[in-house]
């Protein structure tokens, strides 16, 4: 008996010195998460098995049961905070406020007192001497020890539920430390329902604790507990600014995260549970893309111009472990500010490759003549050559002018206000040169633009069907040209040809209803031939023109977002559309602007000259 004694005495005295030596550990890396409850939970483990290894090696009945009552601070603690450690360790942090910690401090708090005063023996209806038991006293419990199991038993069952549903759920780098905590949360326990049912004649709790402290020494150095703490998969995935979403086998979604749900707001309900049919049902195209992209069970990525964005869309086929395909994994990004980035880069690009083209050749000719002039304005005494000399700097500075333009209109508009159209429009007209051609508006909207650049806009369309629109004399057929550049204050060549060509009418008007866009139109001679390439940058079939007139209206139409389309109008002239502009109501039109709509509404306005 002798031998058995001191053998569960030293398991009881080395379950306290591991509890001690690892709470110690634990506590260095305190400020690591769940660190601080799970070195208290070992710390009170050590004092429940510290106090019966005293309480029976002593021969004194009130220091055995001093310990006995002091074994129950052990075990309050050491239920209260193994669950707080496992809500942290599982993810669950959150949920550790001073509220939960205050609601799992009550039961402890009430137990220690009952267990100190006893009133009315609840706890313990008698303590008598008994040498032949381990602590050296036989105790009959009271009606309070049995809510108290019973409430411990059910903290430790819902601990050991969340680890089993994080032990499912984790990767490997995390199963062994989740294996290691579900170990050290059931056998204790079932330690103390087989000394409940009489099964072991001493307490093995310590024992179990010994258990648990290997278990907690194997987690801690071998799957560095406290050094690799998992992150929660919900904290993750609601941080992703990707939409993520996890469908099964039948093409259903089965979970999916913050971003993806805001993706599919359009869809009624819940899209939990939906398969890709009834999902998609009124966009057949991305349902064609699903299948497509779900064809083969292999990584694919896919980028694609979808619903007036740009996305990223990589899809991973998941398996169960056993290599059994359960589902697919679609993460999908936003890339449209990237797009729109690289975009802007390409067309900086592009007018880089522009300019260099100006540098080298159409500054160059011109250049090359005025030499010529002055070498032989020089070598003859004629000053008269000086005159085509200045006629080529002329050329020089507009072709300049307009290089810096294209370089200024390329760039996105960053601002808008809401302009009146109309407005616009006659303050454009009134800049130009228009001689005795005349200005319809057919239709007005306010419009959200850049002032400058809308100006600008308008102010080249209206020069290029006054400068190139008019009918021309038969003698002069072979010579039509498109051109739209020159200075901004309209200051135009003509020559005496012109002056005999009837006047045209220019309009402005708005398309489709609501308003998407507007368009000019005249009733010229329309476009040329090779049409396609008049918003070509330095495209012009006119010798005194640069060439870059409509370059630098497409360009001011790319930077607001729209788009510019060339076609006949219904005179017969040339008509330019552009759509996709932005509209708003009337009130908010900047003020001073006038307003002119509906189609009956024409006014036309004599030109006023630059």
């Amino acid at each position: 008996m002798a031998t058995g004694h001191d053998a569960i005495l030293t398991m009881y005295g080395l379950s306290a010195v591991v509890g001690i030596a690892l709470g110690v550990v634990v506590w260095r890396h305190r400020e690591k998460r769940g660190a601080i409850p799970l070195s208290l939970c070992l710390f009170a483990t050590a004092v429940y098995s510290g106090s019966l290894f005293v309480a029976s090696a002593v021969d004194s009945v009130a220091i055995s049961t001093l310990m006995v009552q002091t074994l129950f601070i052990g075990i309050g603690t050491s239920i209260a905070t193994i669950f707080l450690f496992v809500l942290e360790y599982t993810g669950r942090e959150r949920l550790v406020t001073r509220t939960t910690v205050a609601i799992l401090a009550i039961e402890p708090i009430v137990v220690v007192g009952l267990v100190f005063f006893n009133p009315g023996n609840v706890f313990f209806e008698s303590v008598e001497p008994d040498p032949g038991s381990l602590t050296g006293i036989e105790i009959e419990w009271g009606i309070a020890v049995g809510l108290h199991v019973l409430y411990s038993y059910v903290v430790m069952v819902a601990a050991a539920v969340l680890v089993l549903e994080f032990l499912y759920r984790s990767r490997s780098v995390y199963r062994g430390q989740a294996a290691a905590l579900l170990g050290a949360t059931i056998i204790p326990t079932a330690a103390n329902i087989l000394y409940v049912a009489e099964v072991f004649p001493f307490d093995p709790m310590p024992i179990g604790y010994l258990i648990t402290g290997t278990l907690f020494t194997v987690a801690i150095f071998r799957y560095q507990l406290v050094d690799i703490v998992p992150i929660a998969r919900d904290r993750v995935l609601d941080n992703v600014t990707d939409g993520v979403f996890v469908l099964d086998r039948e093409d259903r979604i089965i979970d999916t995260n913050p971003a993806g749900r805001e993706m599919l707001a359009d869809v009624e309900g819940s899209a939990i549970g939906l398969d890709i049919d009834s999902i998609f049902a009124d966009l057949p195209e991305l349902r064609d893309l699903y299948y497509d992209l779900t064809a083969d069970t292999v990584e694919t990525e896919r980028e694609l111009a979808l619903m007036g964005g740009h996305y990223h869309i990589r899809v991973t086929p998941i398996d169960d472990g056993r290599d059994t395909h359960v589902g697919w994994l679609f993460i999908v990004r936003d890339v449209t500010e990237r797009k729109r980035h690289e975009e802007q880069l390409e067309r900086q690009n592009k007018r880089l490759e522009r300019f260099a083209d100006v540098v080298s050749h159409d500054l160059r000719n011109p250049l090359s003549v005025a030499d010529g002039y002055v070498d032989l304005a020089l070598e003859t005494g004629d000053v008269s050559h000086l005159e085509k000399v200045q006629r080529s700097h002329d050329r020089m500075e507009a072709i300049i002018d307009d290089v810096l333009a294209l370089a200024r209109e390329g760039e996105s508009v960053s601002e808008t206000e809401p302009l009146e159209l109309a407005a616009v429009a006659r303050q454009a007209w009134e800049n130009v040169d228009t001689a005795d051609n005349a200005l319809s508006i057919d239709g007005s909207a306010v419009v959200l633009a850049d002032r400058t650049r809308l100006l600008r806009l308008l102010e080249n369309l209206f020069r290029n069907a006054v400068e190139h629109g008019s009918p021309s004399p038969a003698s002069q057929a072979q010579q039509d040209a498109v051109e739209h550049g020159g200075p901004t204050d309209g200051a135009a060549n003509t020559d005496d040809a012109t002056e005999s060509v009837p006047p045209l009418t220019v309009s402005v008007g708005v398309l489709g209803t609501p308003v998407y866009g507007f368009y000019v139109a005249d009733d010229g001679r329309g476009l040329p031939d090779d049409g396609e390439r008049i918003f070509e940058q330095g495209y012009t079939t006119n010798e005194d023109g640069t060439g870059f007139g409509l370059s630098i209206v497409e360009q001011i139409a790319t930077a607001h977002g729209w788009s510019i389309d060339a076609t006949e109008s219904e005179a017969g002239g040339a008509r330019f559309e552009l759509a996709g502009v932005e509209t708003t109501d009337s009130s908010d039109a900047v003020p001073g602007s006038e307003s002119v709509r509906g189609a009956d509404s024409t006014v036309e306005t004599p030109s006023s000259g630059p």
